[in-house]
């Protein structure tokens, strides 16, 4: 099985100068698409996942697809896979030790500053209110009173009703006036 593992990177690298070198040069579109590629996820998948169509998806592969030579979807997965291990690979770790810092030279005459700071501590600790001037003044009611109570639905309903008969009344009189003028022209 492992064997099979090692043939397949084999293959990647030596049909791959094509393949991984295209990697670097892609858009961060396409790394992202491709990313979910490399899960073996469906068009159908990455475009739920990412939130654009499935044909957006398809046009990104392919156009990584072209690029590199028209592989299969398989192993555009597999060589992009390969890609991300051998970039992971490439980063090197964090030294446990910093080799520019020394070590304990510093050290005392930075304990020495601290001290002084820890005297100066606040032993307990204040909580400050802010209200902002509008919160400070006191409005009166904007709805009126006959609007807002026990019957305050059934008020509302018909003061909608009476302003809905209203509109309809200036309508219906407008147009009673547009229909005057044209007759007279």
């Amino acid at each position: 099985m492992a064997e099979n593992s090692q043939q397949r990177q084999d293959a990647i690298r030596g049909q791959g100068p094509t393949i991984l070198h295209i990697f670097p040069q892609l858009t961060p579109k396409q790394h992202e698409v491709l990313r979910f590629v490399a899960e073996n996820r469906t068009s159908k998948e990455i475009a739920w996942e990412l939130g654009i169509s499935e044909s957006a998806v398809n046009q990104r592969i392919e156009g990584v697809r072209t690029r590199a030579g028209s592989p299969p979807r398989a192993e555009l997965a597999r060589a992009y896979r390969q890609y991300l291990q051998d970039l992971e690979a490439a980063c090197n770790p964090v030294p446990a030790k910093i080799p520019q810092v020394p070590e304990s030279d510093l050290d005392t005459a930075v304990r020495g500053r601290d001290e002084r700071a820890e005297q100066l501590a606040l032993a307990d600790a204040v909580t400050y209110t802010v209200t902002a001037p509008w919160q400070r003044e006191t409005f009166e009611k904007i709805v009126p009173e006959v609007l807002d109570g026990a019957n305050a639905g059934l008020s509302r309903t018909a003061a909608m009703i009476a302003i809905a008969g209203g509109i309809l009344l200036v309508a219906m009189v407008g147009l009673g006036v547009v229909r005057a003028l044209s007759d007279l022209i």
